[in-house]
């Protein structure tokens, strides 16, 4: 039960090196270039919305107990293991035999079970606002059926959770937790208008719990046609859900979460369902000792969709409402990026691979092919959403026919036919390899393989003929309907190893070679769902004619255009998958006493990494005064020094972005590991590794196009190839494990297991809030740090009845820059993106297990119960095992220009804040993080065992 779950392992992003042994730096790459199989089959999320299956969930797909090993494969010189440039994770399913087996088990957590203390000091949560529960059942079996032939096994797993959905409560409500300044008395009445008069029951606005449930199984079975021949057949089978907190994107100020000045109703969250088969095929066959063919075939289906928690049938429109001051006070509806959200993918795939045994040699040919087919639906503000500035301003729309929203947005289809337009999407990935195993002595082995993969895009896009017609960056021209080209990707591989002494003490390993992987194809789905053609929108600020109606077709057009204007997703017609090239090399040294040691190193350097650019963007020609010399895209007035719009700094007036999809080569990573481990006896194991590491990369990946252009922060041209740490770089990591078992009385077993992670914290980036260059973008601006009050325009700001100046403000910000470890050695130079790092942070865990067992029959019968503690450290010193965020990224704000070109900002004295999760002292960098996260929890859990 200490285990790490399925998706902590498949969401490993690995930057190079060997097996996973101990502490590989799991920090470079994102996982949605991870390769997942089960039993060699491919399990992956092939779409790319998450890294693992499962993963928007946070289910595991397949219980650990029907596991029997998982490996992690960074660099695999055997070219038979291929479709990945991060790592290739495989998992052995458990199977029957000629002996019946099973197990079934219990294991729970709440809020009771969680420290109350956190740095010393007495931190209880209320246990009204932050009850949760946590329960995970399952059970297995295995066996014969016909002994000696045929055998099966068997898996089933439940896991229900529940969260709170807010920690806050209405003002003049009896629950507990932190209140809110959103009245009671409002939103009863607004919940009682809403069934009255349309019969909709937007949920409750507090005290509301929000769902995590996932149910699996896995079962197989296994037969022995012959000595020669044996068959087995796979099955999976997920279902899962989730309760989410909506989006703030297209809200009004303040968001749409619950806190101290917002109260959402449970409608306007939403719930992402996961859902998966699985059949898998397989049959293995030995011909004399001299031929063994291993032939696999398969379907997996996913049905990935949202909707709302409330289970309503009837669609009704997004509302959010103001205070009457601009800023949020509550939502209700559907929420908007949730209609027609949904994802089915299917996957097919066949592989067949032959091993040719001739004296020292090992021949291997084979194929391995994979065959996609997606649909795909995304339309934000599909069924309409309202904001209006107050309650008042709703009821008069809704009763009056006022039309007084403060805004009105839909999106809707342009098919002649009015259809919802999803996107299709079908490619193949074939695979073919040849490789010569070659026992040279009985010292040394190498390996020499070439591999070759053949991605196929077949989508089906429409030409954009309006888009075709226009010239783009650098004079470039681009086709909405252009997609991949068919290529030959090879990946030829070269790995040995080598028995220094003969004696297996001394062994040396490693190679070099190419690997080949598959883009997320949710890149390819962007293309085909923004070519400029599908949709039309409508966002209306202050309509005239738009007064509040619950039918979400009320305004939509029949037979409407696309927009004008709009955005597009656009390939490279040289594009290709992703490849690397990766070197390993590895020492592993039996020393005296029963060590192991192991050290090991790897590089990584991208041959065709992915990379994306907004060609509607012009190059720049203007740069701002001061020392802050960056390409900015305003027209800046000489006489008032007002901007222009940064919309109208397109080449083409009418595309908002056209992002293409190209490579570049720029990305490497390395790592270094030592690892050492022992068994001191046969009930006592012990190990420690280490590693240090670095990963460099141009574009770290996402789902939508325009957000990953969007969100890669800059200091210079937002198309450049610059280089910069990794997202997941973490640059040192140390795990330690020990177990010890102890069998005693012949009826009893205790076993006590801890495990401990130290690792630095992940990179951030500081930044600026508002759009200082001109790009369109208001967040992705990386900072300039002053040398001293002359590079910086500082403006006098008022806080209340507060006059907080210019000079008041310098001082603020000079002593944030100096108490900053990162900041004060930056000053006069541009940040780094992700250059900062979080604070570093250790966890100890701790698990007891005591077996009470007897046998009956030949049969060992045994009851175990176990204690788990996570965060064990935190329980021994309150001081240890806490989370500690970084207070802010956006350090200035950026407030406009001057006449003469100065870009002028404000750093307003926050001092210190007391927030749900902690305190906040937002004058210094980091703060302590008070959450659950930060407390030690106790998992307890019972199982019965029959082998």
């Amino acid at each position: 039960s200490l285990s790490r779950s399925f998706n902590d392992i498949t969401r490993l992003t690995p930057q190079g090196g060997g097996t996973f042994n101990g502490a590989p730096s799991f920090g470079g790459r994102s996982s949605n270039f991870n390769n997942i199989t089960v039993d060699g089959a491919a399990f992956n999320n092939s779409f790319g919305l998450s890294g693992a299956v499962g993963g928007q969930t946070n289910a595991q797909p397949i219980s650990l107990d029907a596991i029997e090993q998982i490996s992690v494969n960074i660099a695999p010189f055997d070219v038979r293991e291929g479709s990945f440039t991060g790592a290739g994770v495989n998992m052995v399913t458990k199977s029957g035999d000629n002996e019946f087996r099973g197990s079934v088990y219990n294991f729970s957590r709440n809020l009771k079970y969680v420290g109350e203390k956190v740095l010393g000091a007495d931190a209880p949560l209320d246990p009204v606002a932050q009850e949760f529960n946590v329960r995970n059942s399952g059970f297995r079996i295995g066996g014969p059926i016909m002994k000696d032939k045929i055998f099966f096994f068997i898996s089933a797993e439940q896991e229900r959770r529940n969260d709170p959905g807010t920690t806050f409560h209405a003002k003049g409500s009896s629950l507990g937790g932190n209140e809110s300044n959103v009245k009671k008395e409002d939103l009863d009445k607004l919940s009682t208008f809403l069934i009255n008069k349309y019969g909709y029951d937007p949920g409750p606005y507090e005290g509301y719990k929000l769902l995590s449930n996932s149910d699996k199984l896995n079962a197989r079975i296994d037969i022995n046609l012959s000595n020669n021949h044996k068959v087995a057949l796979k099955y999976n089978f997920l279902k899962s859900l989730r309760d989410l907190p909506a989006s703030a994107s297209g809200s009004l100020t303040g968001g749409r979460a619950p806190g101290l000045n917002v109260l959402p109703f449970l409608s306007s969250f939403y719930r992402i369902n996961n859902n998966l088969n699985s059949l898998i095929g397989e049959l293995n066959s030995n011909f004399g000792g001299k031929y063994a063919n291993k032939f696999q075939i398969g379907y997996t289906g996913f049905r990935d969709f949202r909707e709302t928690p409330l289970g309503n049938t009837t669609p009704f429109p997004t509302v959010d409402i103001g205070n009457g001051a601009g800023q949020a006070y509550t939502a209700f509806g559907y929420e908007p990026f949730s209609a027609n959200n949904i994802l089915n993918t299917d996957v097919y795939q066949i592989s067949d691979n032959l091993d040719i045994f001739q004296g020292k040699h090992t021949f291997s040919i084979g194929t391995y092919n994979e065959f996609f087919s997606f649909k795909n639906g995304f339309a934000p503000n599909y069924y309409g959403g309202y904001q209006f500035k107050s309650l008042d301003d709703f009821y008069a729309s809704a009763n009056n026919g006022t039309s007084n929203a403060a805004q009105y947005r839909i999106q809707y289809s342009a098919l002649p036919s009015g259809e919802f337009p999803f996107a299709y999407i079908k490619a193949a990935q074939y695979g073919f390899y040849g490789q010569d195993k070659y026992q040279v002595n009985n010292k040394l082995n190498v390996t020499l393989g070439l591999r070759v993969d053949v991605p196929v895009i077949n989508a089906d896009i429409s030409e954009n003929a309006a888009a075709a017609a226009l010239t783009f960056r650098d004079g470039l021209k681009i086709s909405t309907s252009t997609v991949q080209k068919a290529q030959l990707l090879w990946s030829p591989r070269v790995g040995f190893n080598y028995d220094v002494m003969g004696d297996q003490k001394i062994q040396v390993r490693g190679g070099t070679g190419i690997f080949t992987g598959k883009v997320p194809f949710v890149w390819v789905s962007n293309q085909a769902s923004n070519n400029g053609i599908l949709f039309g929108s409508s966002s209306v600020n202050n309509p005239t004619n738009r007064p509040f109606s619950a039918d979400v077709d009320k305004y939509r057009p029949v037979g409407a255009a696309a927009n004008a204007s709009y955005n597009l997703a656009v390939t490279e017609s040289n594009f290709k998958f992703p490849q690397i090239w990766r070197t390993n090399l590895a020492v592993d040294y039996q020393l005296p006493a029963g060590l192991v040691a192991t050290l090991e190193g790897a590089y990584t350097k991208d041959l065709n990494a992915v990379y994306h650019q907004n060609v509607n963007l012009p190059n720049s020609t203007n740069t701002p005064n001061g020392a802050d010399k960056r390409p900015i895209f305003y027209n800046i007035n000489p006489t008032t020094g007002a901007t222009s719009n940064a919309t109208t700094h397109r080449i083409n007036s009418n595309i908002s972005d056209a992002i293409l999809m190209k490579n570049t080569n720029e990305g490497y990573s390395y790592f270094l590991t030592a690892k050492l481990e022992k068994s001191f006896s046969n009930n006592l194991f012990a190990s420690v590794a280490y590693t240090r590491s670095d990963s460099k990369s141009v574009n770290d990946g996402g789902s939508i196009a325009q957000s990953i252009w969007r969100d890669r922060s800059i200091s210079g041209d937002p198309n450049a190839v610059a280089l910069a740490n990794s997202n997941f770089l973490i640059k040192d990591r140390l795990v330690a494990g020990l177990t010890y078992s102890l069998e005693y009385l012949k009826f009893g077993k205790t076993t006590i297991g801890m495990f401990y992670e130290f690792q630095t914290g992940s990179p951030f980036s500081y930044g600026y809030s508002g759009d200082l260059n001109g790009d369109g973008q208001t967040a992705n601006d990386l900072l300039y740090v002053p040398k001293d009050a002359s590079e910086i325009k500082l403006i006098d700001i008022k806080r209340g009845t507060e006059i907080q100046t210019a000079a008041q403000q310098w001082a603020n910000l000079d002593a944030y820059i100096n108490q900053d470890a990162y900041l004060s050695t930056m000053r006069g130079k541009y940040v780094e993106r992700n250059g900062a790092v979080g604070k570093s942070r250790g966890q100890l865990d701790l698990s007891i297990k005591q077996d009470v067992f007897t046998n009956i029959g030949k049969k060992r019968n045994t009851i175990q119960v176990s204690f788990d503690v996570f965060n064990f450290g935190n329980m021994l010193n309150s001081d240890w095992g806490v989370f500690r965020g970084v207070n802010r990224t956006a350090l200035l704000t950026y407030s406009g220009y001057d006449k003469d070109k100065n870009p002028l900002f404000i750093f307003p004295n926050l001092d210190i804040t007391t927030t749900s999760v902690g305190t906040k002292p937002l004058n210094s960098t980091f703060f302590d993080a008070k959450g659950i996260a930060s407390r030690w929890q106790a998992q307890f859990g019972i199982r019965y065992i029959f082998n």
